[in-house]
């Protein structure tokens, strides 16, 4: 099911392949899921001649649903295994909100999904909340005035019996960044960065064979205690120097701008030698802080997505001259590429992750899950 996912859907020979397992392995264990509602079949064109012309897909009768604190807002979303969303809506949520702000917020988006949930007869099989500076061992959030678990109790409540994951906002893009790339990338470990409105890393193994995302810290690695403030509260943080909330004004357009960006426009910005020069310092400070972590990390893949991607050379040179800076041994030996932005998709990225948790769980019914919760350890 988690190949189905990543690729998007599969002939039987590719499947069967893929899984290491017989035809006749791959015949008993589809007409159990498709017994179970799970997995779909079609007839598409086969990819050669007198080849298969079933394709199957995961179902379209499953849903999940997710809530996703990014950029300022809330997202909400229902959608199907395959990602078809049926169901979105946010709610601004702007930095610096107070706890009750966070709180009326919270529950308008909780009680908007659950009346559509409601309305529309939908049985959720999973539901992933994803939140910046999430740690299970902290009572409270350092990044959005929210208590996690007051949330959780919230939903569990308003969709009572189904199984709850909740992670940091950065294990969400990183599982959704490990299925666009689909099931086949190999190739070992690699360090994720996104920069949006917020910055953060992860180290990634190979999904298709192990799935582990595990967070670390490097959004708010203080590079100058006399930086600007974060809004972690600390002052000089990377994400202080590079989120899309402090690049933006430095270049002269709108953060709603740079995070709708579509691949190609950032080239065709028309931008001030002194834009330029600062944009410059700022992607040396991303590279700077990648240079460190991977100081730490026995890596030397390096994924960047968020609006660097968008800047092409420009960003490729800036994050290296960073890199080669703090790195023992420089820059040289470092695979770094990217990503495109992706930005403004919400709730997307949730989706992504609470069909990956549901998949994790190996599709079991929610009533085998009631109220279940587990946090961002999906290794479990």
């Amino acid at each position: 099911m988690r190949y189905l996912w990543c690729s998007g859907g599969s002939f039987r020979p590719a499947l069967a392949e893929s899984a290491g397992l017989t035809d006749a392995s791959i015949s008993r264990i589809v007409a159990n899921l498709k017994s179970e509602k799970l997995i779909d079949e079609s007839r598409r064109t086969a990819p050669y001649q007198g080849g298969p012309s079933v394709f199957l897909t995961l179902s379209k009768d499953r849903y999940v649903g997710a809530l996703e604190f990014s950029s300022g807002r809330v997202h909400l979303g229902v959608a199907s295994l395959t990602g078809e969303i049926r169901f979105s809506e946010w709610l601004d949520l702007p930095d610096g909100a107070d706890a009750e702000t966070v709180d009326g917020t919270c529950r308008r988006a909780l009680r908007q999904l659950a009346d559509y949930v409601q309305r529309s007869g939908i049985a959720l099989c999973q539901i992933a909340v994803s939140i910046p500076g999430y740690h299970e061992d902290l009572p409270t959030n350092p990044i959005i005035a929210l208590n996690p678990g007051k949330i959780l109790g919230d939903i569990q409540r308003a969709l009572p019996g189904v199984a709850l994951l909740v992670a940091n906002s950065i294990v969400t893009r990183a599982v959704t960044h490990r299925l666009k790339l689909g099931a086949t990338l190999a190739g070992g470990p690699y360090l994720y960065i996104f920069a949006g409105h917020g910055v953060a890393g992860a180290l990634v193994d190979d999904f298709a064979a192990s799935g582990d995302v595990v967070p670390c810290e490097i959004g708010h690695m203080v590079l100058n205690p006399r930086g600007p403030r974060c809004r972690c509260g600390h002052f000089g943080c990377l994400e202080a120097y590079v989120s899309t909330a402090a690049v933006a004004p430095a270049i002269g357009i709108r953060e709603q701008d740079l995070l709708t960006m579509g691949e190609g426009r950032a080239g065709r910005l028309k931008l001030s030698t002194r834009a330029r020069g600062d944009l410059a310092m700022r992607l040396g400070r991303l590279g700077l802080a990648i240079g460190n972590a991977l100081n730490l990390m026995p890596v030397r893949r390096v994924m960047v997505a968020g609006w660097p991607a968008e800047f092409g050379d420009e960003a490729h040179a800036g994050i290296l001259g960073g890199i080669e800076g703090s790195l023992f041994g420089g820059a040289s030996a470092v695979n770094i590429t990217f990503s495109n932005a992706e930005l403004g998709r919400e709730p997307a990225a949730g989706i992504a992750l609470a069909t990956y948790a549901y998949l994790h769980r190996g599709a079991m019914q929610p009533e085998a899950l009631a109220g279940e919760i587990t946090t961002d350890n999906l290794t479990e």
